[in-house]
């Protein structure tokens, strides 16, 4: 059975997941029995890089995917395998003549505000009995101090709820109203399944997190549902600033009692938790949002994105009954600050390693060593001078490799919690990629049994296999041939490296 699944990433960390994920897909993680990925980030936080850069992430993996297997679903193998698409793609199962704006971003109306002309934006309602009210539960600092703009009944929306959630879960309670959230309802069907992915120690994904699950929740249809979660507990902090609303020594104190209260209400509601958490070795500069709000990323979010996978290839029978929950924890070997390949457990080097490697050896393939083959029979089959050059296929999968997987590589590696599997400059050859693992010559009574990558053995892979594609995939579609030759290349180099000794 094919289905759609229907990811949310709600706020920063959300967006973050998301952005893991996207590179996932890329190295081409093989996903079970699924048509559609629909990633649908929320954030209030209009401007957040960290959204912003996931947002171009997903909208280039999209446009590389259509350009190279169009609107397929059946293509299962290779990099950019996943139908990733957004949720205007979707045609929904009860009819509907709605048209959105073709976005991964589902959009919240009105925020441009305080948090009190939000919830009184005609200055009618909030008289004085009621303004005792509210200030009894929320701060209300007079005008001229010092701290007015951050506190919560005057607090600007547009730049995320602050760590706030008391005030994110009024606002995502008219998230339901809103066109975009309404084509959802209508657009997940019968066996499609949902994941949602959020941080428990902020404003955004502490409050939207289970807004989101009650509102779905509400459609009585959708609540056979298989559903999924993933909470993302502590694992940075942010430097003190008094000018600021975001204060990490209250990430704890959120964190305990949002598990209290998910523990006591969403229990029953989600089939599959999955948990994680880290000791935060990094204190990251405080941003309150906006442009300036653009953290490195980080292994938890990569594992993060492993929890989807999971989540999306278990079959239908490993789910228990709607009153039960499944808790999942994610673990390593043994306690690191710079993590590789070994410091994994079988399933996850198997899940995503391979995948992440044979990605890497191509991202050096295409911007190292195809430029340096101009003269071979594949490169000038497939046009490879002019079109590397002028094609926007070619344009945006240069762009994918040096300003997206590259930049989430090498801030994971520069992370305090330094995620390292590769040697990446680009004076290293292939034989010194994978980190701790190098290929080297090796003889057998003087016989050559693995003599390594070497320029020569990439010019015969590439004849060789081109002239095997080009009899099967039509030069009407040279991308996919392309994204076909790069793949199985890569796997060519993968094979020295696996006849090569355990790491463990």
């Amino acid at each position: 059975m094919t289905r759609n699944i229907f990811v949310f990433g709600v706020g920063g960390t959300g967006a973050r997941v998301l952005r893991s994920l996207t590179m996932l897909l890329a190295s081409g993680v093989k996903l079970n029995n699924t048509n559609k990925i629909i990633p649908i980030i929320i954030d209030v936080d209009a401007k957040n890089a960290d959204t912003s850069r996931t947002l171009k992430a997903l909208e280039s993996y999209k446009l590389i995917r259509t350009k190279g297997y169009g609107d397929r679903e059946d293509t299962r193998e290779g990099f950019f395998n996943a139908n990733l698409n957004t949720l205007s793609s979707i045609k929904p199962e009860s009819g509907t003549t709605e048209r959105l704006e073709d976005s991964f971003q589902l959009q919240f109306d009105n925020l441009e505000t305080s948090f009190i002309k939000y919830i009184d934006p005609d200055e009618e309602l909030v008289g004085d009995i009621n303004m005792d009210f509210l200030e009894a539960l929320y701060d209300n600092t007079p005008a001229g101090h010092p701290d007015y703009s951050h506190t919560e009944l005057n607090l600007r929306l547009d730049m995320g709820f602050k760590g706030n959630p008391n005030i994110g879960c009024v606002v995502f309670n008219n998230l339901a109203s809103t066109k975009e959230f309404k084509f959802v309802m209508k657009s997940i069907g019968e066996h499609d399944r949902i994941f949602i992915i959020s941080s428990i120690f902020g404003g955004t994904g502490s409050s939207g997190f289970p807004q989101l699950v009650r509102l779905l929740q509400e459609e009585e249809r959708l609540r056979n549902n298989v559903f999924g979660a993933l909470t993302v507990m502590p694992y940075y902090k942010v430097s003190d600033d008094k000018k600021s609303a975001i204060n990490s020594d209250r990430f704890d104190s959120k964190t305990e009692a949002a598990l209290t209260y998910y523990s006591k209400y969403l229990k029953g509601k989600i089939n599959c938790f999955y948990q994680l958490w880290d000791h935060p070795l990094k204190q990251y500069e405080n941003k309150e949002g906006g442009e300036e709000q653009k953290n490195n990323a980080h292994l938890l979010e990569l594992l993060g994105a492993t929890a989807i996978v999971d989540f999306v290839n278990r079959s239908d029978d490993s789910f228990n009954a709607r009153d039960k929950t499944e808790y999942y924890d994610f673990g390593i070997k043994q306690e690191d600050q710079v993590i590789d390949v070994r410091h994994f457990f079988d399933k996850t080097r198997s899940t995503i390693m391979e995948p992440l490697t044979l990605f890497t050896y191509a991202k050096k393939l295409f911007l190292e060593v195809i430029p340096r083959f101009s003269n071979e029979s594949f490169y000038k089959e497939l046009e490879l001078g002019t079109r590397m050059k002028n094609d926007i296929f070619f344009q945006h999968l240069n762009t994918f490799f040096r300003e997206h997987y590259m930049s989430w590589l090498k801030e994971m590696m520069d992370n305090e919690r330094k995620f390292q599997p590769f040697n990446v400059g680009e004076d290293l050859d292939f034989n010194s990629m994978v980190r701790g693992k190098p290929i080297e010559v090796v003889k057998i009574l003087g016989i050559v049994k693995n003599g390594g990558i070497t320029e020569s053995f990439l010019k015969t892979k590439f004849g060789v296999i081109e002239d095997e594609l080009k009899k099967s995939i039509p030069d009407t579609e040279k991308e996919k041939r392309f994204l076909k030759l790069m793949n199985r290349v890569a796997a060519e180099c993968f094979s020295k490296l696996e006849s090569l000794p355990s790491m463990n």
